[in-house]
């Protein structure tokens, strides 16, 4: 005799799905209700029944996979203020560079404006 299975019994394919969702959502910035508004989209379920069976079930199946997600956009956030930060140092060392060169530049074009002038000078007389 074979087991009767609810109509809306969760699979195991349901439970991967919805799992996947959650820690994709998560790993992307995004919360958990809006991972379970999605789930229930795919699965043809409520949000609420999305939540209750993450939380109740899978939860503590995926619990380490989901903190480390959780860890890795600060992670990730960090990596790009260092990175940014880098950057504007060496982009303001680069200005400075640029500036000073620019000075030393204008300097020596005025020196030269002054020996031209002087040898126009020369040469008229």
């Amino acid at each position: 005799m074979e087991a009767k299975r609810r109509k809306d019994q969760w699979t195991i394919a349901d439970d991967e799905k919805l799992a996947e969702i959650v820690i994709q959502f998560v790993q992307n910035g995004k919360t958990q209700l809006e991972a379970f508004e999605e789930a229930a989209s795919v699965l043809n379920r409520t949000k609420q029944a999305c939540g209750f069976r993450w939380n109740k079930t899978l939860r503590a199946q995926y619990g380490q996979m989901l903190g480390t997600v959780k860890k890795r956009p600060k992670q990730l956030m960090r990596s790009h203020l260092k990175l940014a930060l880098t950057s504007f140092e060496e982009l303001t060392e680069a200005y400075g560079q640029l500036e000073l060169k620019y000075h030393e530049l204008q300097t020596e074009h005025e020196r030269l404006l002054k020996w031209l002038k002087q040898g126009a000078q020369f040469v008229q007389k």
